[in-house]
């Protein structure tokens, strides 16, 4: 494998380990501590999750934008997204998770698109006119 590959492979590992901890997250709910909100115990994993997975994900993406094109770069949370949704589906079937899910599946149908959006009107805006 390249080491382009690896990067792509780690991203997208990544990038689900930060939804599933979402997932996660969602599952457990908040308890009010005297900081703030917390996860209960019990979430030390979703926690290590949400922060390991942000972290290596987004350095593996932004690794890659030398590369590969940014809408194919865009797929790797994309595919994290699709994986939240699906993992949030199996920890529960309560409106919570169904909402988180649906989110998280707006999250990874929408990414691609956006950014692929954003492409186009970039390239749109520095093309010169030739009939000046």
């Amino acid at each position: 494998m390249t080491n382009t590959a690896w990067r792509v492979a780690l991203g997208v590992v990544a990038s689900s380990a930060f939804f599933w901890a979402i997932a996660g997250a969602v599952d457990l709910g908040l308890e009010r501590t005297r900081k703030g909100y917390a996860l209960p115990d019990g979430g030390e994993w979703y926690s290590v999750g949400l922060f390991g997975g942000f972290m290596i994900g987004y350095f593996c993406v932004a690794s890659l934008t030398d590369t590969t094109a940014e809408r194919h770069a865009a797929l790797i949370p994309a595919a994290g997204a699709w994986f939240g949704a699906v993992s949030c589906l199996l920890l529960g079937q309560q409106t919570r998770h169904w909402v988180a899910a649906a989110v998280m599946a707006l999250i990874g149908a929408a990414l691609p698109f956006v950014v692929r959006l954003r492409h186009r009107s970039r390239r749109a805006g520095t093309r010169t006119d030739p009939a000046r």
